[in-house]
């Protein structure tokens, strides 16, 4: 047969699921997984055995400025080993220092980080109108109040006939915008043309304002949307409030490790290094950080979350860095890749390794929708802690309302007090 029973030394890094290292009583390196099964058959087809090898840096392979390779790239480089399991993405730089086989599967790059939850928002109540929408409805009140006021000036100052007949001598009175915005009754309408047209501008604008608000703010209310902060390498740069990581000695490493500029080098800067995805799921679950990593690793942390929680706690960020065929790794100038390229292409068109990988992402699929719509559109029943700001609001006003009356009250008092108001009192008494 094709090997003729030929030992290979094959180097192995741990990345579950594809391979689990694990020695055993005799100190001999024995691994599981799916890329073992896959090799298991190689070696049966072409007939070879195999002595695991482990890295001993735990890296995959990195190139570094002086020409040396880490990991499992730099046994190949050094051919200290025949060949090494990986899978490995292809890459121009590992290109020009070992071999490939035929591409096991393509893979992406992504950011995945913890889900986004809904937060409780006490300003949530003003989220339905854009602040400049806010803005521009607070500088409108100023002025129109303003106005009146210099309406009601110039109506005194030139002793128009009108004045009188208004409501309290007044041609405007800023209470009716007021009210107008409130969907408050006006008892007595401004019996002046100037105060009809602005007191009939502001009802109007309030009309349409109001529908506009309640119906917005019923929607976000009833089915809220869950903000969503990190979707891409800039959304994570900008962002600021979310540490990153890179998988230390992967292609990954080395893509953002070689930037010159730009936001990989921004990402690159700001990361910190992590061995594995799988050892820091639920670190980073916990401490709220992401991570730049495969998608399929991304979809087997899910998807196993999903299995043993019946929650979705991760979330994968929409933008795709990168796509990378994965492979095994062999010296360059190998003989081995013909004889493995065979049997690579029949087993893909077996769908063996598409039916793995389905298999061990079976449950991801419920996590992959929108944060927020893990169970399906559903209404949400208002809590106290859902109106908290609206609450707020009222408590401080009638605390100011409060705080007014005592003020009026401590300022009769003393006004009742003073010598003044008791000699008027008896100026009084004395003239009856």
């Amino acid at each position: 047969m094709a090997l003729n029973g030929t030992d290979l030394r094959v180097a192995a890094g741990v990345w579950v699921p594809w391979v689990v290292l694990k020695q055993d009583q005799q100190g001999f390196l024995t691994a599981t997984g799916v890329l073992i099964d896959l090799v298991n058959i190689l070696a049966a087809k072409l007939n070879f055995t195999y002595t695991l090898v482990e890295a001993i840096d735990g890296e995959w392979g990195r190139l570094l400025p002086n020409g040396s390779t880490t990991g499992m790239i730099g046994m190949c480089q050094r051919q200290e080993v025949d060949m090494a399991l990986g899978p490995f993405s292809i890459t121009y730089v590992r290109s020009k220092i070992i071999d490939f086989s035929e591409p096991l599967y393509i893979d992406t790059v992504g950011i995945f980080l913890p889900r986004p939850r809904l937060e409780r928002d006490l300003a949530g109540f003003t989220k339905p109108l854009a602040w400049k929408v806010w803005m521009v409805l607070l500088i409108l009140l100023v002025v129109s109040m303003t106005l009146g006021a210099l309406l009601n000036w110039l109506a005194f100052r030139w002793s128009l006939p009108n004045v009188g007949k208004a409501v309290g001598g007044h041609l405007f009175q800023p209470i009716w915008i007021w009210k107008a915005l409130l969907v408050e009754p006006i008892e007595v309408p401004p019996k002046s043309l100037t105060g009809r047209v602005l007191l009939g501008s502001w009802l109007v604008a309030a009309g349409i304002l109001g529908a506009a608000y309640q119906g917005v703010l019923t929607s976000l209310l009833a089915v809220p949307r869950v903000s969503v902060p990190v979707d891409s390498l800039r959304d994570l740069v900008n962002y600021g409030r979310i540490p990153w990581a890179i998988e230390q000695g992967t292609s990954l490493h080395q893509l953002f490790g070689d930037a010159e500029s730009g936001v990989h080098k921004q990402i690159s800067d700001g990361s910190f290094l992590v061995t594995s995805l799988f050892e820091e799921r639920e670190r980073m679950k916990e401490e709220r950080f992401a991570i730049i990593c495969d998608f399929f690793s991304m979809k087997k942390i899910m998807s196993d979350d999903y299995s043993n929680t019946g929650m979705c706690n991760y979330y994968i960020a929409k933008e795709v860095i990168w796509s990378t065929a994965m492979a095994f790794a062999f010296p360059k100038g190998s003989r081995l890749p013909v004889h493995f390229n065979k049997w690579i292409v029949m087993m893909k068109e077996c769908g063996l390794v598409s039916r793995d990988l389905q298999q061990l992402t079976a449950n991801a699929t419920a996590c992959m929708v929108p944060p927020g719509k893990e169970g399906g559109v559903t209404t949400l029943v208002l809590s106290f802690a859902d109106l908290a700001g609206i609450f707020l609001l009222l408590a401080a006003g009638l605390t100011m309302g409060l705080s007014a009356l005592l003020l009026e009250k401590l300022n009769c008092s003393v006004k009742a007090d003073s010598p003044t108001s008791k000699s008027s009192d008896l100026a009084i008494t004395t003239s009856r």
